[in-house]
Order: structure tokens, then sequence, then C-alpha cells
């Protein structure tokens, strides 16, 4: 019986491939984590009465360009009423910049993986500051990103954190 040897997208084989993503990640470092825009809006005075969250990410786009490597990573998050229309909005684009140490030619398979696999990872933090701290001062009820599993790429939760009524105080009291 012989062994299979499983391959990727590009026909590159899996080990070879888990071994250039592996090559790739030791060769990146971290330089900087910037917002290129950041839109928010309220369409609505609030409180709004939010019933659904809808967070959407697009593809990343990766710009190497030896010593760098940036990733764009971009997410829009809409709150809607319970009518499907849209409360209000928030875009973030963040740019992920890193220094690439000389080394040989990246392959595309091996640089689509990396991204794929750790990128959001690395912005993860950072979107769920920018989100939670627009909606705060947008005068919403704040809406946090749920935790990450090393099994899947994108959180599965959102909460929108619901404020308690501020108690009633009469003056002279």
């Amino acid at each position: 019986m012989s062994a299979v040897e499983t391959t990727g997208p590009a026909g590159i084989a899996q080990d070879d491939l888990v071994k250039q993503v592996a090559e790739l990640h030791g060769r990146l470092h971290l330089v900087n984590i910037r917002v290129q825009r950041l839109r928010a809006e309220s369409l609505e005075e609030p409180p709004l009465d939010v019933h659904s969250i809808q967070v959407q990410g697009g593809p990343c786009e990766v710009l190497v360009e030896p010593p760098r490597f940036a990733v764009r990573v971009n997410q829009a998050v809409a709150l809607r009423g319970a009518d499907e229309r849209i409360l209000a909005e928030v875009e973030v684009v963040l740019v992920i910049d890193y220094s690439l140490d000389e080394g040989g030619e990246l392959s595309e398979e091996a640089v689509s993986t990396y991204v794929e696999s750790n990128t959001y990872f690395t912005a993860h933090p950072y979107l769920r500051e920018i989100l939670q701290n627009a909606t705060l001062k947008l005068g919403l009820e704040p809406v946090v990103l749920g935790v990450l599993s090393r099994d899947q790429h994108r959180p599965t939760e959102v909460t929108l954190v619901r404020r308690a009524p501020a108690p009633s105080s009469e003056v002279g009291e």
C-alpha cells in the first residue's frame, strides 16, 4: 500500500505548504498596525432598538515588496432594527505592516495560506476595540466582537452590551 500525498489548490504538497508557511512566519516581524479608514454613522437618534448585528469582512489585500509585507483587513458592521433597516454602521480598514527578512521566493499559496490563517488573529483585538469605541462614541450601546477560536477564522458571536436604565433620582432627596 502506498502513501497518499495531499496537495493544496496550486498542486503544492500539503507538507511542503506547511513548511513554506512556517518559514514565512519565521521571516515576518510585526512593525505596525494602523487604521487606514474609519467610518461610523448612526442613521437615527439614540437609543436604537437593535435586533441584529451583521458583520462582514472582505478579502484581505496583500502587498509583498521585500522588505515590506503588508496586509489590509476590512470589516463592516451594520446594526439593524426589527424591520432589517440599517440603524448604524461602522467600517474599519486596518493595515498590518510587517518587515520581511531576506530569504527564498515566496509562493503565492504560502502567502495566501499565511494570511488566511493568521491575519484576522492579529487584527481581531484592534477591530474589537475600534468597534466598541466607535459605537460608544455614537451614543449607542457598545458592540463587542466575541472571542476567537483556533479552529475558526472569525468570531462566532457579536454582543450588544445592553445598558441598564439609569435609576431615577429626585432633587432634594
